[in-house]
């Protein structure tokens, strides 16, 4: 059954839902576009990650949902940084 938890980020309302995800991704963010501006923001992770993966793909899609402009490369390489440095300090994400 998904998780759902509700956050400002960048200003905005967010969806974040834990959820079971299909194919290779472990996350998604989405936004509205010009063909879908009423869309409902969202990031959805995959709920069967657990540990330092859960982490830093919740930090990775918080990223694209503050920064849209920034490239995967960027948000990627930033993620696994800020996971990094978060575990080494004992934070550790519960599994809802």
């Amino acid at each position: 059954m998904p998780t759902d938890h509700h956050f400002t980020l960048a200003g905005v309302k967010w969806l974040l839902r834990f959820t079971r995800l299909r194919g290779q991704a472990a996350g998604w963010a989405y936004l509205p576009d010009a063909k879908n501006p009423q869309m409902t923001r969202k990031i959805l992770i995959d709920e069967r990650l657990r540990g330092r993966a859960r982490l830093e793909t919740t930090i990775h899609e918080c990223l694209h949902a503050c920064y849209p402009q920034m490239s995967e490369e960027t948000v990627t390489e930033s993620a696994r940084d800020i996971a990094r440095v978060l575990w080494s300090l004992g934070y550790r994400p519960n599994s809802d």
